[in-house]
C-alpha cells in the first residue's frame, strides 16, 4: 500500500512546543481530513531553525509571528494565506495582538519612561511581541533598551520563563506578548495580582493588557515551492472551519505595519549632524561667560554625608527569595559556577544577586558577608528550592 504523501507544517510555539503541541495538533488532524491522500506533520521551528528546513525544502506551510516572517520573506518566496484569529481574555477573537510590558505588583516602576536602568528580560533581539512591539514603544518615549536598561537578557523560548524571572525578583521587567499574562493566571502559573502590566491602558477596547500599539496577528505561510493546489485546499479549509477548530483563522491582512517596524529596527541610527561653526563659536564664548560667573560666586559647599543604615535594622527581612537563595549557598562556600547550576540561573545573574547582599549587609567581600550572618545567628538553609 502506497504510503500518502506528507504535509509538513512548521510551527513557532512561543511557549515552548511539550506545552502548545496539544493545541495545534486538532488543526493537523481537521487537515488531514480535509486532504485525501495525504498525512499532516507539524514540525516545531524556533527562530534559527526555519530558515534552514525552508532551504532543504523541509517545510510546504509555516504558522510563526509577523517579523519572523517578514524576515524570512527577504531570502524565501512566502505567502500569507490566511491570519489567525486568536481567543481573547474576554472570548472575543481578534487578528491583532501587542506586546505586555509586565513588572511586579509592587515595582516602582510606573511608566515607559520609567523602564530606564531596569534589569529587563525578553525573548530574543528577533522577537516580535517577544521583544520588538516594546523597543518600538520604548524608543518613541526615549527609552534604548539597549543602552539604557542596567541589564538585558535574552532568556529565549519559552516565554513563561520572562514571566517567572520577574515574579520571583531576577528581573524588574519581562516583555512578552500579550495574552500570555491572562493565561497564566488562569492555568495557576501566577498568583492573581501579583504581576501588572506597564502602560496598560494604551487602548480601552482590547480587553489583555497591553502596552504597546497592535500589530497584525500571526500568519500561515504558504512556501514558495508548495503545490499551487495543495496551496488552495489548505486555504480553504482554514478558512471554512467552524467550531470544531479551536485555533480559528481569518482571510490574511495586511503586515504592512510588520514590515515598517522590521525596518526601522534594522535601520542604523541617524548620524550626529555636525555643529556650524557660528554655533561652535557662541558655545565657546557662553561657557567663558558661565565660567567666570561660576568662579566670581564660588564659595566651597560643604555636603551631607549618606544617613547611615537606620539603627537595628535587619537587613535579612529585605531580601528576594533568589537572594536568600543566594546567600544560603555562598555561606556553603559556593563559587559563582556552582551556585549559578544549583539554581539554574546564569552566573551574571549570581554575580548580580551578590554585588545586592554585599551592599545590604555592608560587605566589601564574600567572607564578610559571611562572618555578618554567622553574628546574626542565620545559618544557611541548605533545602532551600531553586
Amino acid at each position: 500500500m502506497q504510503r500518502p504523501a506528507e504535509v509538513r507544517i512548521g510551527v513557532l510555539a512561543h511557549r515552548g512546543w511539550g506545552r502548545e503541541a496539544a493545541a495545534w495538533e486538532p488543526l493537523a488532524a481537521y487537515l488531514e481530513a480535509r486532504l485525501p491522500g495525504r498525512s499532516v506533520r507539524l514540525v516545531p521551528v524556533t527562530l534559527s531553525s526555519a530558515g534552514p528546513l525552508i532551504d532543504r525544502g523541509g517545510l510546504h506551510f509555516l504558522i510563526t509571528n509577523p517579523g519572523h516572517y517578514v524576515a524570512l520573506d527577504r531570502e524565501h518566496r512566502l505567502s500569507p494565506i490566511a491570519t489567525r484569529l486568536r481567543r481573547l481574555s474576554d472570548g472575543r477573537r481578534a487578528t491583532e495582538f501587542g506586546s505586555a510590558l509586565v513588572v511586579r505588583a509592587d515595582s516602582p516602576l510606573e511608566t515607559l519612561e520609567d523602564t530606564a536602568g531596569a534589569r529587563a528580560a525578553a525573548v530574543d533581539p528577533r522577537a516580535f511581541g517577544g521583544y520588538r512591539l516594546a523597543w518600538r514603544a520604548l524608543t518613541e518615549r526615549g527609552v534604548d533598551p539597549a543602552r539604557d536598561f542596567a541589564e538585558l537578557a535574552f532568556l529565549g523560548f519559552p516565554q513563561d520563563r520572562i514571566v517567572e524571572a520577574v515574579l520571583e525578583g531576577e528581573a524588574d521587567l519581562g516583555i512578552v506578548r500579550s495574552g500570555l499574562l491572562e493565561r497564566m493566571e488562569a492555568e495557576g502559573a501566577v498568583p492573581e495580582g501579583a504581576l501588572r502590566v506597564l502602560n496598560a491602558n494604551v487602548t480601552y477596547t482590547y480587553p489583555d493588557a497591553v502596552s504597546t500599539r497592535l500589530y497584525p496577528e500571526w500568519p500561515f505561510l504558504a512556501m514558495g515551492g508548495t503545490e499551487r493546489a495543495l496551496r488552495d485546499r489548505v486555504a480553504v479549509a482554514l478558512l471554512s472551519a467552524g467550531p470544531e477548530l479551536a485555533v480559528r483563522w481569518s482571510a490574511p491582512v495586511s503586515y504592512r505595519d510588520a514590515r515598517a517596524l522590521h525596518a526601522a529596527f534594522a535601520a542604523p541610527p541617524p548620524p550626529a549632524t555636525p555643529p556650524s561653526r557660528a554655533w561652535i563659536a557662541g558655545t565657546a564664548a557662553l561657557a567663558a561667560l558661565l565660567a567666570l560667573a561660576a568662579l566670581w560666586r564660588w564659595r566651597p559647599v560643604r555636603r551631607a554625608a549618606p544617613a547611615p543604615p537606620e539603627a537595628g535594622a535587619d537587613p535579612m527581612a529585605g531580601l528576594t527569595r533568589r537572594e536568600r537563595q543566594v546567600l544560603d549557598r555562598i555561606a556553603e562556600g559556593g563559587s559563582t559556577k556552582e551556585i549559578a547550576q544549583a539554581l539554574g540561573i546564569s552566573p551574571k545573574t549570581v554575580e548580580f544577586h551578590r554585588s545586592n547582599l554585599l551592599k545590604k549587609f555592608d560587605a566589601r567581600n564574600s567572607a564578610q558577608l559571611v562572618a555578618s550572618l554567622r553574628a546574626r545567628g542565620a545559618a544557611p538553609t541548605a533545602s532551600s528550592a531553586p
